[in-house]
């Protein structure tokens, strides 16, 4: 794609609440990600602000999907999260429980992206 400034965000093992419809989140908590200047300094003061961002999400199946990127705090811990059509993501791409998956992002024409990797 042509992308720029390719950085591991976050490898984990889905949990159940991540492919729970219900919930209809994939959770990244901050005590697991690798790095957090994956972020400029405008993205991270707009999530420090409570405001999600659209970004683009590259899934598996390499399907371009728009997908809302948030910051959670819960008490005395913070993560980040995908919402809004991940629930599309896990149905197209059959993630379940138990698999090891890797989130990646890197820049386009300045605008983040993120990539979902089996």
């Amino acid at each position: 794609m042509g992308g720029t400034g390719l950085v591991l965000v976050i490898q984990k093992t889905i949990f159940y609440s991540d492919v729970n419809p219900t919930a209809s989140r994939f959770s990244i908590p901050f005590s697991q990600v690798k790095t957090h200047d994956f972020l400029n300094k405008a993205e991270t003061k707009e999530l420090a602000h409570k405001n999600p961002m659209q970004v683009c999400l590259l899934d598996p199946s390499l399907q371009q999907t728009s997908i809302t990127f948030n910051k959670w705090v819960m008490g005395n811990t913070s993560l980040y999260v995908l919402t809004n059509t991940w629930n599309c993501v896990v149905k197209n791409n059959q993630l379940e429980k138990g698999v090891m998956v890797q989130l990646w992002s890197f820049r386009m024409n300045s605008l983040l992206y993120i990539e979902l990797s089996l």
